[in-house]
């Protein structure tokens, strides 16, 4: 459940603060709900999305996406920082503009992340050499 930007301590607010260049404005995520902070906050660096968790189960849920995020590391959105203060996981991404994608069944979005992930084998291939399919090229046996 979402929180009120007003429900982060002030030790956090001011790592925001001196994360994003001083003062800032924030706007909050209209649909989500995996971090009980999530909002675009504009500042001297720019515009970026920060989502912020206390909960066990939020604050476990917003590692998983800071971990996966990172690992997928070349795709948007780039983790720009994170820290830790007063109980709460603070995590600073890059903003992008746009809408959230629609992972319900049947949703044209899924079939745009099939044909992205099937792009992404397909560069990793490329990259590594394509895999030897059985039965081609030569073998000796001895």
């Amino acid at each position: 459940m979402r929180s009120d930007w007003t429900a982060l301590p002030e030790r956090v607010t001011a790592g925001i603060a001196e994360r994003v260049g001083g003062t800032f404005d924030v706007t909050s995520a209209s649909s989500g709900n995996h971090a009980e902070i999530a909002s675009t906050v504009t500042g001297p660096a720019g515009r970026i999305f920060v989502k912020a968790a206390s909960g066990e189960l939020s604050g476990r849920s917003l590692r998983y996406e800071l971990a996966a995020t990172q690992a997928i590391d070349r795709h948007p959105p780039a983790v720009l920082w994170q820290f830790e203060s007063d109980g709460w996981l603070v995590v600073g991404t890059e903003h992008l503009a746009g809408p959230h994608p629609d992972l319900s069944p049947g949703s044209r979005d899924l079939d745009l992340l099939l044909a992205a992930l099937h792009f992404k084998r397909h560069l990793r291939l490329a990259r590594c050499g394509s895999p030897r399919q059985p039965g081609s090229g030569s073998r000796t046996r001895r």
